[in-house]
């Protein structure tokens, strides 16, 4: 069986990528048309940049 859920934090390792955080306007204008997103951890608060999407195909063992 397939779910999805949230990736995990590069830096921490333990929290969930769960909320949006701003980009910088130079990266706002200059790189707009690529996927690239920027979240913040739900522990430690760090920022990552993310391409493409947050979730996660993850196979659950039955």
């Amino acid at each position: 069986m397939e779910t999805r859920q949230k990736k995990s934090c590069p830096h921490c390792g333990k929290g969930k990528l769960t909320s949006r955080a701003r980009r910088p306007a130079l990266m706002k204008a200059t790189l707009f048309w690529l996927p690239i997103k920027r979240y913040s951890c739900s522990i430690c608060d760090k920022k990552s940049y993310v391409y493409g999407s947050v979730w996660e195909t993850v196979d659950k063992k039955d």
